[in-house]
């Protein structure tokens, strides 16, 4: 009988614990849920919601003022337990709101800023980013590569300097050529028509890869490229088969991972504000697996590219940001 009530306090103990979720808030960066970057995050809130760990709202704000109506909605209400910020855009409007509601815990994704009662989940995309840079220059006929940005701060810069530092890497002759979506644009990180443009202004100087980090924006990037038959290296998620033989890998950046096992750290009582940096040794980053380019990359440039990525996670390789 004592056996028996124990087996029973202890399902009972585990079916309330299956129903002890959280329940999280996410107001996305601009370009909404039809970008890589906002996908993943959706991605690893919905295996957590499958997992029975959480319930989640999010929202699409088109403009940072709207960022901060989101998020004052989400920390006014008080029933969340984690609040989310998608991006630097949001980073900074979570800057201003933490202050006003210190007992809210938020958490922001692919920032640089420092932030109290706040965990800054940032990623080394210089890491990845020095990988696809080597990868371009051994790709290039013509010793001319190119890098578009959506925009110019420092996390953005982070996959400039990365990929200048690759190129270099393997050849100090290379010629790194980087655009910055224009600030008029109605929305840098889905506006195709001009990333087709600029495309085709680094393709007119002679650039044979371009690697796109500007989310939708860079749909015309793999437009141009494919046109003029160069290559294209994706970003955030894995865009190697949008255009199969044109894109030679994708820069990974994994939020997905990362805010599914921030879910896990609150849910659990493990919330810690702070600052911390996801890189190649943490599976926070990578290049994809080259499902469609294996052959035509090469054996030979694919172990090169191991070897690198071994050295920078042993520490052997630098790659400054």
């Amino acid at each position: 009988m004592k056996k028996l009530f124990m087996l029973i306090f202890l399902l009972l103990s585990l079916a309330a614990y299956s129903k002890d979720k959280i329940n999280v808030g996410v107001v996305l960066s601009s370009g909404g849920l039809g970008t890589g970057f906002n996908q993943m995050a959706y991605d690893g809130l919905k295996k957590a919601e499958g997992e029975g760990l959480i319930t989640f709202k999010y929202v699409e704000p088109s403009n940072i003022t709207e960022d901060l109506v989101f998020l004052r909605d989400f920390s006014r209400e008080g029933n969340y337990d984690l609040v989310i910020g998608m991006g630097s855009v949001v980073a900074e409007s979570i800057k201003k709101v933490a202050t006003e509601f210190p007992d809210q815990k938020y958490a922001i994704v692919g920032g640089t800023i420092t932030v109290p009662n706040t965990v800054t989940i940032d990623f080394a995309e210089q890491e990845m980013s020095f990988l696809a840079g080597a990868l371009a220059t051994m790709m290039s006929d013509s010793n001319k590569i190119g890098v578009l940005l959506g925009m110019d701060n420092r996390s953005f810069n982070r996959f400039k300097h990365g990929f200048t530092q690759g190129a270099k890497y393997v050849n100090s002759d290379v010629m790194v050529i980087t655009s910055y979506m224009p600030t008029t644009s109605s929305n840098p990180f889905n506006d195709p028509v001009t990333g087709k443009n600029i495309s085709n202004l680094m393709i007119s100087r002679g650039t044979d890869v371009i690697l796109q980090v500007a989310e939708g924006t860079g749909q015309g990037v793999f437009e141009a490229a494919k046109e003029e038959k160069i290559y294209a290296i994706g970003s955030d998620i894995d865009q190697d088969g949008e255009v199969p033989g044109t894109i030679l890998t994708s820069v990974r950046v994994r939020i997905d991972n990362a805010v599914y096992n921030l879910t896990k750290e609150v849910r659990e009582g493990r919330f810690k504000e702070g600052y911390r940096q996801s890189g190649l040794a943490e599976n926070g980053v990578s290049l994809t697996d080259f499902n469609h380019t294996k052959k035509l990359i090469g054996s030979n440039k694919l172990a090169k590219l191991d070897k690198m990525t071994k050295d920078i996670i042993s520490g052997k390789i630098i790659v400054s940001e």
